[in-house]
């Protein structure tokens, strides 16, 4: 009888397979201790906790403990490498700071410049320009991206944030609903693939020159090369692998990660502060330039601003009235269904003003949008022109030309695609050494033709260039403008006269072609046809050494060829007008009577009427009766 039996298993337990369980036992253990072993920041902390030591090396200011990483961050527990990774068991500098993420200082040249060479200061606010009060000051410096960023393409990088925000016990399904969001995924701009690309046309901000294709989840941060070969077929000059990655390693940047919305250093909360709600300023960049997140696609291009002063171009804007109330962004364009960083484009003014947003709907001007009174002016860019120049200080056939910085104003307004009038920032552009004719467009196009975006485009077509022997594409671009909300335009702005003019005033300080100059331009449009003309310098250029004007201010030899068919015209009914004038200069009369000579209202009182002030002058021909009702109640001394 055999002395060790437990069934049929007896016939396949020996010493030998026991033996192998149990190492295999000891095995699964010793991982599994190891990595809890490794689970530490116990080196890190007794470092920088010691602030004798880092006194010593000459880093005092990377004194940090455990307690104040919690209390910063608001992360109970948090370990110094689940975020940074790094090596947290080992005791020398060299071998702990292995693999560490941090954050990248961006030079001009397109490198990550040496951090200590260029500060050995906290990455804090500072100065008075608060657009740029997180930059070292060094004029090399052009940006500073957080660690999640990939630093050989710039781009978000889904596999760091996966080991870190994305890991399994920290937030992991934010991260994947990201990764599914046109954030992320950086879509819009990722469709435009070639300059010649039809279905899409060309885009003030270039095509994807390098960059991954437009899908519905972001997988890598890595280059692709398919656009890079379609667009230099269309060239008649050499365009390089090396001049496509550095212009879009510079695109890059602007493509936004988990801490860009959510981590907000500052000298109150300390360096590891993080919030779950952004504030406006995170949208914006939050003091890391002027061309990261949304100053590149709302300040410079649409000509927006939403927070004013620094955070506008030129700046010194006006701030949107909602930013002067402390609304912030996501307060208006909340979360959608796809979850974190689904952002919705569209806000809608019904959700605080309700009467107010009735009362429109109800009035002569129910097909205007909110924005189309309530924008005067825009800024940005004036004119951008794509030519022969240079990116990272080495030469490359699209430098952009674009800080022609200034204030066009009124707005130019027309109907979207469902016939709702908003207003639009309208500039003209041009792109140098096209090899093929390419014909005007129809009529103005939508890029998206379904409403997902308002913005439109007239491809001009192209033109020789007798000085270059080359062809230089033309097109405008018309985007919708949703800030900065302020004072109504007057009615007379709208309906002195059924065709429209705008003013553009400008000034050239790009880095290449000239030294400062200023111009200015007009933007007409009427019932036949919408132009951009008389582009001219009224002060001196002074070309920079190498320089053509040919490169960067097409527009001298060009003239007036920025025109684009359609009906732009302000219909206006001149009896209805004036009937119509008349009942709104008597309800502001009413208002104004009611404000100055009523005296103090109590809380409730004064929210009555500012709700009953909204109604009226949205809807005067209508709601007039309640001035009368509220004279009643509360009689205007006399």
């Amino acid at each position: 009888m055999s002395s060790f039996s437990i069934g049929t298993i007896s016939d396949y337990l020996n010493g030998k397979v026991l033996l192998l369980i149990l190492l295999q036992f000891v095995l699964v253990v010793s991982v599994l201790g190891y990595r809890a072993y490794k689970d530490s920041s116990e080196q890190c902390i007794a470092c920088h906790g010691n602030r004798e030591k880092l006194n010593s090396l000459g880093y005092p200011q990377f004194f940090v403990t455990q307690e104040m990483v919690e209390k910063e961050s608001n992360h109970p527990n948090v370990k110094c490498h689940e975020c940074h990774l790094g090596d947290g068991r080992a005791k020398e500098a060299k071998e702990s700071h292995k693999g560490m993420l941090k954050a990248m200082i961006l030079g001009e040249s397109g490198d990550i410049l040496e951090r200590m060479k260029i500060t050995k200061g906290l990455l804090l606010p500072h100065g008075t320009d608060r657009i740029n009060e997180l930059l070292p000051p060094d004029h090399e410096v052009r940006n500073i991206l957080w660690h999640d960023h990939d630093p050989e393409t710039f781009n978000f990088d889904p596999a760091i944030s996966k080991k870190t925000c994305g890991k399994s016990n920290c937030h992991p399904q934010e991260l994947e609903q990201f990764r599914k969001s046109i954030m992320a995924t950086n879509f819009r701009q990722r469709t435009m693939k070639t300059w010649l690309d039809p279905h899409y046309g060309p885009h003030n901000c270039g095509p994807s020159f390098a960059d991954t294709p437009p899908l519905p989840y972001l997988e890598d941060a890595g280059f692709d090369f398919r656009n890079y070969e379609e667009i230099k077929k269309n060239l008649n000059v050499p365009f390089t692998k090396e001049q496509a990655i550095l212009k879009q390693k510079f695109c890059n940047v602007c493509h936004a990660g988990c801490l860009d919305c959510h981590y907000v250093p500052s000298h109150e909360k300390g360096v590891h502060s993080f919030v779950k709600k952004p504030p406006s300023e995170n949208c914006a960049g939050n003091g890391r330039g002027t061309s990261i997140c949304h100053p590149g696609a709302m300040q410079s291009r649409r000509g927006e601003t939403y927070i004013g002063g620094d955070y506008s171009i030129p700046t010194g804007m006006k701030p949107d009235v909602h930013y002067k109330k402390n609304i912030h962004c996501v307060e208006c364009h909340l979360t959608g269904e796809k979850g974190m960083g689904d952002m919705q484009r569209k806000a809608s003014c019904q959700d605080c003003h309700i009467a107010i947003e009735e009362a429109h709907q109800k009035g002569i001007h129910k097909k205007l949008d909110c924005a189309t009174c309530h924008i005067s002016e825009l800024g940005g860019y004036q004119i951008t022109i794509w030519g022969p120049g240079y990116v990272g200080y080495k030469k490359n056939p699209f430098e952009k030309y674009s800080l022609y910085y200034g204030i066009q104003k009124p707005p130019i307004l027309m109907k979207d695609q469902k016939g709702i009038w908003m207003p639009v920032k309208i500039w003209p552009h041009s792109v140098g050494n096209i090899k093929y004719d390419v014909k005007p467009s129809e009529k103005m196009l939508f890029r998206w033709p379904n409403g997902e975006t308002k913005d439109a485009y007239f491809i001009v077509g192209t033109f020789d260039n007798p000085e270059t022997n080359s062809k230089h594409l033309l097109w405008i671009q018309i985007e919708q403008a949703a800030h900065p909300f302020g004072k109504s335009r007057s009615c007379e702005s709208c309906h002195k006269s059924e065709s429209q003019l705008s003013l553009s005033h400008w000034e050239y300080y790009d880095y290449y072609g000239s030294k400062p100059f200023e111009g200015n331009h007009r933007i007409s449009a009427d019932a036949t046809v919408l132009r951009i003309e008389g582009i001219r310098n009224t002060t001196p250029m002074e070309l920079i050494k190498d320089a053509r004007l040919e490169d960067f201010a097409t527009w001298l030899f060009l003239g007036d060829k920025w025109k684009a068919p359609g009906d732009f015209s302000i219909k206006t009914d001149k009896e209805k007008y004036k009937k119509s004038l008349q009942i709104s200069q008597k309800v502001e009369k009413g208002l104004k009577e009611i404000e100055a000579e009523a005296g103090d209202f109590d809380k409730k009182t004064k929210k009555r009427f500012n709700d009953l002030k909204g109604i009226v002058l949205h809807n005067p021909d209508e709601e007039m009766h309640l001035i009368v009702g509220f004279r009643n109640e509360w009689p205007v001394k006399k």
